[in-house]
């Protein structure tokens, strides 16, 4: 494995590490790599470590190269998602580079990094974003995308930090409407893997399936898990290499690695 870090921003206070798997000559699979862009959680006021790293490394012995991005916090919108387009677009152009696949990149989030990797699955051909990285909307679009009990609405069981963080205290139900992922699917959506547990008593399942249930308006292909336990939020990969407690260890809930895999694997092509 190789791990290189560079910057997205001129104070490199934004940044991105990546896990780059070793090529094996001769090994047409290895030669260009599917990538997985990791947006860790926080409540848009800090990026967890907790949900970066150790995803990475599932994602790694899956067979993918892996980027977790420290994007810019306590920031109002639009500025969390230009790092992200801005993310994302440096990566698919240097993917020779980093030898992946520039047509097989899916976007990762956990909780509010989930709303994050959302927007960027929904919003990438939005006319500001595009605007302001200067380049065409294909090349921000993801080929697909993983959502772990994201932050999706502002309006149904929102998590209310969060968007306190993105549009102040006093935003509108407009502005909280404009946020709400669920409005901003369309059929150019890219396909959604979705996981949540039933009992996460800081951001609601909820969230989840409004955002399902806008993928299936849309004809958009969506894998929704909904388990039934799980009390403690940001789960990450729920086993001993980040529990916090014996609560956060949680073999079933753990199973959405491998089929998260299976799904990127069916949608990518791989």
């Amino acid at each position: 494995m190789t791990v290189k870090t560079f910057s997205i921003n001129s104070d490199k206070t934004a940044f991105v590490k990546a896990y780059l798997p070793e090529s094996i000559g001769g090994i047409e699979f290895t030669e260009k790599r599917p990538s997985v862009v990791i947006f860790p959680g926080g409540g848009y006021e800090l990026c967890s470590a907790r949900e970066g790293e150790p995803i990475a490394f599932q994602y790694l012995a899956a067979g993918y190269a892996a980027f977790v991005v420290t994007y810019t916090c306590n920031a109002r919108f639009p500025a969390p998602l230009i790092d992200a387009a801005y993310t994302f677009y440096k990566i698919r152009m240097r993917a020779e580079e980093f030898c992946i696949d520039p047509e097989k990149i899916a976007v990762l989030g956990c909780s509010a990094g989930g709303h994050l990797a959302g927007c960027l699955a929904t919003m990438w051909n939005d006319n500001l974003v595009v605007k302001t990285i200067g380049c065409s909307p294909e090349d921000l679009r993801p080929n697909a995308a993983v959502l772990c009990y994201p932050v999706i609405s502002g309006v149904t069981s929102p998590h209310e930090g969060s968007f306190k963080v993105l549009l102040g205290e006093e935003a509108s139900r407009s502005d909280l409407s404009r946020l709400s992922l669920e409005n901003r699917v369309t059929p150019k959506t890219p396909p959604i893997f979705i996981w949540h547990t039933a009992t996460d008593e800081t951001v609601s399942a909820h969230n989840s399936l409004v955002m399902a249930k806008a993928c299936i308006s849309n004809k958009i292909p969506v894998e929704l898990h909904i388990f039934d336990e799980g009390i403690c939020h940001a789960l990450s990969t729920c086993d001993k290499a980040v529990a916090r407690n014996e609560n956060e260890v949680n073999p079933s809930c753990h199973r959405w690695i491998e089929l998260s895999v299976e799904f990127l694997n069916k949608y990518l092509n791989v």
